[in-house]
């Protein structure tokens, strides 16, 4: 029997695709329906409540330190949980103010999504005599400018995105009136914040202690201008440098929130420590000019008010 020629092996090839297709479109549609299965299993949804008193706790910060991996509990302490690109045995961590930390795998958190965090000892307040002199001069610590035509966005990826700066104390003690963040536009709508000060590492860049001892949610449709929050009733005194951020942690999408929000910006030499991070316990990024115009960096208005 003679061979086939290279006209007859290009048609019987030919032939053999066609007839073999359907096969292939059912193979292909199979493999479609495997990827969605998997995007699909890629994202987790579970409750965090009190233990003893089953209670929800609301808006936890829940996701893998140092990855963009990471959620924020809505206010009934229910969440959903992206997971995309994480590994079964990384470790997920849970907190909020006022309970202990929990950390646990990310496979057994996938296994069992609904979280008891357990109430914290409440520590109590350093007593502070305040000598005669102090807490007199009033003073602005931070970058007031609210320009609109220079802006930084907050690029979040999910809740828990979360943008700040250091504030540099000219005396000490200082004692905390208020903070402030310059909004240049908010076109999404209602949005909910967590005002957070962060207590600074020795490198200078935040570290994850918080010196408020609750949590401060604001919720806010305010299209410009400062956002003002009063923590007088905190008695917050510092005798050190900190980080002052402000959380994102509800009221839109993230691809909302990064087209649509907006903090009045510049850039300098001096209160420039700005630092960004785009969803909860993801590491800190210091945020650049890109060509660092002359040394130059940027810096966002956010400042405080203070008796020093």
């Amino acid at each position: 029997m003679a061979g086939f020629g290279i006209r007859e092996k290009n048609l019987f090839l030919y032939l053999l695709m066609y007839i073999s297709s359907p096969f292939k479109t059912i193979g292909l549609l199979l493999l479609l329906l495997a990827f969605a299965s998997v995007a699909q299993a890629q994202t987790l949804t579970g409750t965090v409540t009190e233990a003893g008193t089953a209670q929800p706790v609301p808006y936890v910060n829940i996701g893998i330190p140092g990855k963009t991996v990471g959620t924020v509990a809505d206010e009934q302490g229910r969440y959903q949980l992206t997971y995309t690109g994480a590994t079964p045995t990384d470790t997920v961590r849970l907190s909020s103010i006022g309970y202990t930390p929990r950390w646990v795998l990310l496979r057994e958190l996938a296994a069992s999504p609904h979280i008891l965090l357990t109430p914290a000892a409440v520590a109590l307040a350093d007593v502070r005599v305040q000598a005669p002199g102090l807490f007199k001069r009033s003073s602005t610590l931070g970058n007031t400018g609210n320009s609109q035509s220079s802006t930084i966005t907050l690029e979040a990826t999910d809740k828990g995105a979360e943008i700040g700066t250091v504030i540099n104390l000219r005396h000490k003690p200082t004692k905390v009136l208020s903070a402030n963040f310059n909004m240049a536009y908010n076109r999404v709508g209602s949005l909910t914040f967590r005002v957070n000060l962060y207590r600074l590492l020795p490198n200078g860049r935040p570290s994850s202690e918080k010196l408020l001892q609750r949590d401060l949610i604001v919720t806010t449709s305010q299209t410009t201008g400062p956002v003002s929050i009063d923590l007088t009733t905190d008695q917050l005194v510092l005798d050190e440098d900190f980080f002052l951020a402000l959380e994102w942690i509800g009221g839109a999408d993230a691809g909302k929130v990064a087209a649509g929000l907006a903090f009045s910006a510049s850039v300098g030499y001096r209160n420039n420590e700005l630092y960004m991070r785009p969803t909860s316990q993801a590491a800190w990024e210091r945020a650049s000019a890109g060509a660092f115009l002359a040394g130059m960096q940027p810096r966002a208005s956010f400042y405080v008010t203070a008796l020093d």
